[in-house]
């Protein structure tokens, strides 16, 4: 095997140990809530210092986690959208939930995020 691919195959499980996480990470806060005030707080902590971590070693590998919620929806956005295909084409659409972050290397998508999109609210509604 030649050494970039070997490179490749290193990006792709690192993409999906970083995928894991997050999505680990996301689950346990939501856990966290129904949890009473004292353990929830203890947990929650190891969480933020759990994600600090993650950031750090995912940056010193040159691998940037991203999530979308929130964003504007457009097409050069580094995910793919489960429910597009929902609306009109002239709906300007907004991410509500990032199932799946999208992971970058060196201005390169190595893995596509993956969410879920909603027209954008108006104030006048």
């Amino acid at each position: 095997m030649s050494d970039e691919l070997d490179f490749e195959h290193k990006m792709e499980a690192v993409s999906q140990l970083c995928v894991d996480y997050w999505k680990l990470t996301k689950t346990t806060l939501k856990a966290v809530e129904a949890m009473p005030e004292k353990e929830a707080r203890r947990l929650r902590a190891q969480l933020t210092f759990s994600d600090r971590q993650l950031s750090l070693l995912s940056n010193q590998l040159g691998v940037k986690v991203v999530d979308f919620d929130g964003e504007a929806f457009h097409d050069g956005i580094a995910a793919s959208a489960d429910n597009a295909g929902d609306y009109a084409d002239d709906v300007e659409l907004i991410v509500s939930k990032t199932i799946e972050p999208a992971i970058l290397a060196d201005m390169k998508i190595i893995r596509l995020g993956r969410i879920l999109v909603q027209p954008v609210k108006n104030e006048k509604e």
